[in-house]
């Protein structure tokens, strides 16, 4: 993508099974594209020594990356007159990994995590002051979510939930693409494939 000049985005999908957590996915989307920076050296007999993706980078992916990828960056993204104060402030005086700050779009990659977020505004108004939510009743939400949890536990049985907990791991079986990014798909009625693989 940034050979070809795509804008690129980074967001969090599907927080219900994952955790919605730009500050991992920031340092995931790193990782990974540096893991295969080398992979594809190492396969040509070469040596990394300078890596093309820098912290500063992925922070601009997080931040303004959407707004742009959606173009909306001339109403948000940016800290600006005119556009929507969407703004998350990092700060956590008794977190040992928040000093010293030599390079702070490094700290933000590498050392922050959501418990440093001290603040977050959104559209101008406060949602998140000094690590703690405003306006929301927590525990309210909270006692929701066990009832739910508590009615499919129960509706399913013991059983069920923990077979759901530890699904079965199918030995080099690929089923139906549930993306829409290949064109993989078994015909009708036929079985899942032997050692078949979606092209990526």
């Amino acid at each position: 993508m940034r050979r070809h000049g795509i804008p690129i985005s980074l967001s969090v999908d599907t927080s219900v099974w994952w955790s919605a957590d730009a500050f991992a996915a920031m340092r995931a989307t790193l990782s990974s594209d540096r893991s295969r920076g080398h992979l594809e050296a190492h396969a040509k007999g070469d040596t990394v020594t300078h890596v093309a993706l820098r912290a500063e980078d992925v922070v601009e992916y997080a931040t303004r990356g959407g707004a742009r990828a959606l173009g909306l960056d001339g109403i948000v993204g940016s800290v600006e007159r005119g556009k929507r104060a969407d703004i998350v402030l990092i700060k956590n005086d008794e977190a040992p990994a928040m000093f010293p700050i030599v390079n702070p779009y490094g700290h933000v990659v590498f050392q922050a995590q959501r418990g440093d977020v001290h603040t977050v505004l959104v559209n101008g108004r406060v949602v998140k002051y000094d690590g703690r939510l405003v306006g929301t009743d927590l525990p309210k939400a909270r006692r929701a979510i066990e009832i739910t949890v508590e009615h499919l536990r129960g509706t399913l049985g013991e059983e069920a939930w923990i077979a759901g907990m530890h699904p079965d791991i199918p030995e080099s079986k690929v089923l139906d693409n549930p993306y829409t990014y290949t064109e993989y798909r078994n015909e009708p009625g036929e079985p899942a494939q032997e050692n078949a693989r979606p092209e990526n």
